[in-house]
């Protein structure tokens, strides 16, 4: 089992009984367990998109189950004109009916920070999430799960973040795998605090500096 990066620090376990107000976004800060999701999104980034992503259908390593990534990328939210939300859906594309279901998405966010969190009203919503101390988001279909040959509503990620590259994200439903998505990349002037991640953190300040 190749447990992803996002999930490592979070887990599964999830504070899931506390309540947010609907039709509003979430904001959500480093080690939240924010619980129950807002609905307040359109039915997702559509021709707004800047950039989109669809993963092939990527099966775990075990043979547990099958996922899909639909990601996109939209310029403007209310951290400013050219600021990037993300958009993620997941789709459990296992045709056979072997009892899993796709539980979490870890979305890597590369830094800590707060950004705002929503999703759009529908099949396939959130029952929880939650972002854990290095920034990475985890999104909970425990109580709403995904079942087979279904698709879940978008959520989107509100970010202070200008950039993007495609990467992976984590899959987790008993197993886990990484599966390509869209995601951001840290800001210039957040290298300062990088130096310790190695030689390569070190570079990227000094040219920031310079």
């Amino acid at each position: 089992m190749k447990v992803p990066t996002p999930l490592k620090a979070f887990g599964i376990a999830l504070a899931m009984g506390a309540s947010v107000t609907l039709n509003a976004s979430l904001l959500l800060n480093p080690g939240d367990p924010a619980g129950a999701m807002p609905f307040a999104l359109p039915t997702g980034p559509g021709g707004a998109a800047i950039a989109y992503h669809s993963s092939p259908a990527t099966p775990d390593n075990d043979g547990n189950f099958t996922a899909q990534v639909d990601s996109a990328v939209t310029v403007g939210n209310s951290f400013g004109a050219g600021a990037m939300t993300f958009w993620y859906r997941v789709f459990n594309a296992d045709q056979t009916p072997d009892g899993l279901d796709i539980v979490s998405l870890g979305v890597p966010m590369w830094q800590p920070g707060p950004v705002r969190v929503d999703q759009a009203a529908g099949t396939g919503v959130l029952s929880a999430l939650g972002m854990n101390t290095g920034g990475a988001i985890s999104f909970f279909w425990t109580q709403n799960p995904v079942k087979e040959g279904y698709v879940s509503a978008w959520q989107a990620i509100e970010t202070p973040f200008t950039s993007y590259v495609l990467k992976t994200v984590g899959v987790i439903d008993g197993t886990a795998e990484d599966v390509a998505a869209l995601v951001p990349i840290p800001e210039p002037s957040t290298y300062a605090g990088l130096v310790a991640l190695g030689l390569a953190g070190f570079a990227a300040f000094r040219r920031f500096r310079a």
